[in-house]
């Protein structure tokens, strides 16, 4: 806890850049009053015409979306953005004075276990959130790309689940999660899963109220176990 002010720190990196406002209004409501949150990005000091010239995706199979702080979608490859991330993780870690930290991201990060402070894997959280509530289920999966569709398949099948997966950013046009979300309705699941820490709540509302299924975010399952490790 920051003695200066008695209250929590917490810790949020994304993996695009800071700040996250489109988060904002969700941690609000996802969060106890009292809880400060301390932003950074792994991308924060480039442009998004630099990370594309530097940071080229091409053909490669494991990539990552977020967010550039005006808004714009940006899209890197796993093993170009743990560098990066390993690195702002731990300048956070010494620097920020929080008491727990939150990757923005449920891709197939590496687990940051040697800091001082606990550092919350969301991909860890929600498999096991969604095991336990849906036990050998059949699940939706819908990530931002259509490019990561398959691996997401992969991903889920690996831990028990019957899956169908979907695509539509959270970052694009709203008529484009609409679409999906039509596509979705068409589908039998126990639960339709929005595999990205971009998802809104009111995006998760929208989607709910179209497909008529138990719509899920990782924000929902992420900042609730946050909460429990802060010292409040």
């Amino acid at each position: 806890m920051n003695a200066a002010t008695n209250s929590a720190r917490l810790g949020i990196v994304t993996i695009g850049q800071a700040p996250r406002t489109d988060l904002h209004d969700d941690l609000a409501f996802l969060l106890m009053p009292g809880i400060e949150v301390v932003e950074r990005g792994a991308l924060d000091t480039l442009t998004l015409e630099e990370i594309e010239r530097r940071y080229p995706v091409r053909e490669q199979a494991q990539v990552l979306v977020s967010r550039m702080r005006d808004g714009r979608q940006v899209t890197i490859a796993e093993p170009d953005l743990e560098p990066r991330l390993d690195a702002v993780i731990r300048t956070m870690a010494s620097e920020d004075q929080v008491d727990a930290i939150v990757v923005l991201c449920t891709g197939e990060l590496p687990d940051y276990r040697d800091f001082d402070v606990p550092v919350l894997s969301p991909k860890r959280l929600v498999c096991h959130g969604l095991q336990s509530l849906f036990p050998n289920g059949r699940l939706l999966v819908m990530s931002p790309e259509p490019r990561q569709m398959a691996h997401s398949r992969r991903r889920w099948e690996s831990v028990g689940f019957m899956v169908e997966t979907l695509a539509a950013s959270p970052y694009g046009d709203p008529s484009e999660l609409d679409r999906a979300a039509y596509a979705a309705a068409r589908l039998t699941g126990d639960a339709l899963f929005l595999d990205c820490m971009g998802y809104t709540l009111a995006q998760r509302r929208r989607i709910a109220e179209l497909t008529g299924m138990r719509t899920i975010t990782p924000r929902q399952i992420v900042f609730g176990a946050a909460q429990l490790i802060l010292p409040l």
